[in-house]
């Protein structure tokens, strides 16, 4: 930060953009109190807001309290643009939009309003953490701009955090009523949860016993094979991730948000920005082009691998069903035909029949959890070419979340194309795929 932040303040303008004003009030008084503050560093900065905060609560000095409305002023305003940077083109949000929220001070003597750059400094602990971050931390939780985001259909709590404190009784409403899941499959669901429970809360209580455990972070391969022995880790991870996202959707649909509806521009769109802040934008365009690459590797790779295990699931049981439903993917994704033209070309009752041969909710849910494992696992490497091991290691909740989100939105623009009733293109990516896929079989 700088020095000059102590006495400029970032304010709404008319058009609900930012504007720096320069306090005179507060340079004129700072630089009197502190006449060396021109070359503080870091550490210096921190001792600053201390002393300043000290002298606002015990002398009620409206001076000092001013200089730090300016300071937090500016972490506020970070804060959005890196919210707007992170989520903003997907789903369709700008700075503007989140200011008013949360970026109300005007720089006036305080009277019976209090403007949320008075509450950040307020609840502010020296010793604990930077005033900066403390007001990126309370900027990006603030109830009214995270219920916008959520109408926006963004819900930003990590998988593990869900399925930590969903309850195994709300399943059969969740997964039954809302997502139509069988009985069968509720009753699976509710095992998996309870043994992530059993293993997930033991492993965080015996953490951090008495203590603030922090963010869930996600199962170890160990914790893994602890709730699903039967299985390898990987694909435990793949299946908790499809509860997860269930119970994300649900949640965002009780909150009043849309989700996940919005198309993909494929190819415009930043789905994974750089693992770090480069001053080489040659650096990020080469790391999305690898990105990139390992996403559509990993998305043909997960769609063979899911087509080639419903189909052996079908001989198992009925072997003409196998080749009935190949066809019926290829009617409706490659070449547009409706249900009922379908119905009539298999030589099925009706379209109710090719619903249920096709279960298209359930396939793109399957290759939504094989195509998020394998760019869990494959994904760090390239990654690591930009960084090194510890920020990775760092950068890691993050990076599963983008990666999260990116399947999320190839999901659901496949979702948004299949309800096209007749004569649509397979312009979606998961339809492109699918076509190659069942092409070249």
């Amino acid at each position: 930060m700088s020095v000059s932040d102590y006495w400029h303040l970032q304010k709404l303008d008319s058009t609900g953009q930012s504007r720096r004003q320069q306090l005179t009030a507060a340079y004129t008084w700072l630089r009197e109190q502190a006449p060396n503050a021109a070359e503080a560093n870091d550490d210096d900065h921190r001792l600053l807001q201390a002393r300043l905060l000290s002298d606002w609560q015990q002398g009620q000095i409206a001076l000092a309290l001013l200089c730090l409305r300016c300071v937090v002023s500016h972490a506020i305003l970070r804060a959005c643009f890196q919210l707007v940077g992170q989520f903003g083109d997907y789903y369709q949000f700008q700075s503007a939009e989140l200011l008013p929220f949360v970026l109300d001070d005007d720089g006036t003597p305080l009277g019976t309003y209090q403007p949320f750059g008075v509450h950040i400094v307020e609840t502010y602990t020296p010793g604990r953490a930077s005033l900066e971050g403390w007001a990126s931390h309370l900027t990006r939780n603030h109830s009214e701009l995270n219920q916008f985001l959520i109408e926006r259909g963004l819900y930003r709590v990590s998988d593990w955090a869900i399925l930590n404190d969903t309850r195994t009784g709300q399943l059969p409403k969740i997964l039954g009523e809302f997502h139509r899941l069988t009985a069968t499959e509720i009753a699976a669901a509710a095992t998996l949860l309870d043994r992530y429970h059993a293993v997930y809360r033991r492993d965080r209580f015996q953490l951090a016993p008495g203590r603030k455990r922090g963010r869930c972070q996600m199962p170890s391969d160990r914790q893994l094979q602890e709730i699903k022995p039967e299985l390898r880790p990987q694909r435990v991870l793949g299946q908790l991730r499809q509860l997860a996202y269930w119970l994300r959707q649900y949640r965002i649909h009780v909150r009043g948000g849309n989700p996940l509806l919005e198309p993909l521009d494929s190819e415009t769109s930043q789905e994974l920005p750089a693992p770090e802040r480069s001053d080489s934008e040659m650096q990020q365009d080469e790391f999305l082009q690898i990105y990139r690459q390992q996403f559509e590797i990993s998305l043909a790779a997960a769609m063979n691998d899911t087509l080639q295990a419903y189909c052996e699931k079908l001989r198992r049981k009925h072997p003409a069903k196998a080749d009935a439903f190949l066809k019926a993917l290829h009617l409706f994704h490659c070449e547009g035909e409706g249900m009922k033209a379908i119905a009539l070309k298999l030589e099925l009752t009706n379209q109710v029949a090719v619903t249920r041969l096709m279960d298209l909710k359930r396939f793109r849910a399957d290759v939504r959890s094989e195509l998020l494992t394998r760019l869990q696992s494959q994904v760090p490497e390239a990654v690591l070419a930009f960084t090194t091991p510890e920020q990775l290691a760092a950068l890691g909740d993050r990076l599963d979340a983008l990666l999260s989100e990116a399947v999320d939105r190839l999901i659901a623009e496949a979702e948004s194309e299949a309800q096209i009733p007749h004569h649509r293109t397979a312009n979606s990516r998961f339809a492109r795929q699918l076509c190659a896929s069942l092409h070249d079989r």
